[in-house]
């Protein structure tokens, strides 16, 4: 398609001195109409048949006929409590109140497999970014089919709820400029009304449920030990070996033979050495109660009784103990149990 429009131009400016005004008019609605269509390429190869990026104006229209929903009704609703009951209409809702001038939005349908981490990776974005944009989640399960907001790139939904808000408020809320709030949306005099969507680039969401907020408290506890692709999660599963049906005690990170494994959090190292399945292992115990485990380790760097640091460098990775293939096996245990690691790392 490039090489169509490439083609076009260079036949324009041949043609210049030759051709009639209409036919350079011809020519350049070609190169329009070639242009559109790569545009429309790009935003749509997000996933257009679990988006609403391709359905007509009137399409909505018949949603909210199907709904027996009046818009002018809807409109004097709050985005968070349309979201909590149908998110059809939060959509269309967002169409008309969302501000954002640098951001593109659609639905998106969860796959068989997928949680709200593989969305967000599929579409280049965050955690931040989908649960800012989605008022309804309370927790960060996600079920197949489950409908979500995805924002073409990083940050927040914030929805103005009252009308003492102003861009300072919310520049102060969200620890960004003023003038970046400006710049991502279409603020005629720089004036918010209640119920304006606008987008926060890059921000954290402030606005969400308690439930929510206890989970993003346990964010700031651990860090993943080294970067890659959870190849299983925590949870009963068939295990690769030996065939049986158990609890998977933590998650499988993909890592290459001899990867840097840092400490998750600041501890002091209770065990170091072999232990069974998991073949080399380390574990170090943290504040309040948590132990943190890194197992089939190839090398060991640290030793019983050494504090470590939130981020040094304990081991590097390997395969030992009983795997299929180079990993790291990370877990969290607290009051007598394993934790699902994903609720303190994502």
């Amino acid at each position: 398609m490039a090489e169509l429009i490439s083609k076009a131009v260079a036949r324009l400016k041949d043609d210049v001195k030759t051709v009639s005004y209409k036919r350079i008019l011809v020519l350049s609605g070609f190169i329009a109409f070639a242009a559109a269509i790569i545009f429309a390429s790009i935003f749509i190869s997000t996933g257009e048949t679990n988006a609403y990026s391709s359905i007509k104006p009137q399409g909505f229209n018949d949603i909210l006929k199907d709904k027996k929903q009046n818009l002018g009704d809807l409109y004097k609703d709050s985005f968070t409590e349309i979201s909590k009951r149908d998110m059809d209409l939060a959509f269309i809702y967002m169409r008309e109140k969302f501000k954002g001038k640098n951001v593109a939005y659609f639905i998106y349908h969860v796959q068989h497999g997928e949680n709200l981490w593989t969305a967000a990776k599929k579409f280049h974005i965050n955690i931040n970014t989908i649960v800012g944009a989605n008022p309804q989640l309370d927790s960060l399960a996600a079920v197949y089919d489950q409908q979500l907001i995805i924002m073409s790139k990083r940050g927040v939904v914030h929805e103005v709820r009252d009308s003492k808000e102003n861009l300072q408020m919310l520049a102060d809320v969200y620890n960004v400029d003023r003038e970046t709030i400006l710049k991502e949306n279409n603020i005629p005099f720089g004036m918010l009304k209640q119920g304006d969507l606008l987008f926060i680039p890059d921000a954290k969401p402030v606005f969400i449920s308690e439930n929510l907020k206890k989970l993003y408290a346990k964010r700031s506890m651990f860090r993943s030990p080294l970067a890659g692709k959870y190849t299983s999660l925590f949870g009963m599963r068939v295990h690769p070996v030996t065939g049986e049906v158990a609890l998977h005690q933590g998650v499988d990170i993909r890592a290459a033979m001899g990867s840097w494994v840092g400490a998750s959090a600041d501890g002091r190292v209770t065990f170091a050495g072999w232990d069974g399945n998991i073949g080399y292992c380390i574990k170090v115990e943290h504040k309040d109660g948590y132990v943190t485990i890194y197992g089939h380790l190839s090398k060991i760097l640290v030793h019983v009784g050494q504090h470590v640091f939130a981020g040094k460098l304990i081991a590097k990775s390997g395969n030992s103990g009983r795997t299929t293939g180079p990993h790291l096996h990370f877990a969290i245990f607290k009051d007598g149990k394993f934790q699902d690691p994903l609720k303190y790392l994502w």
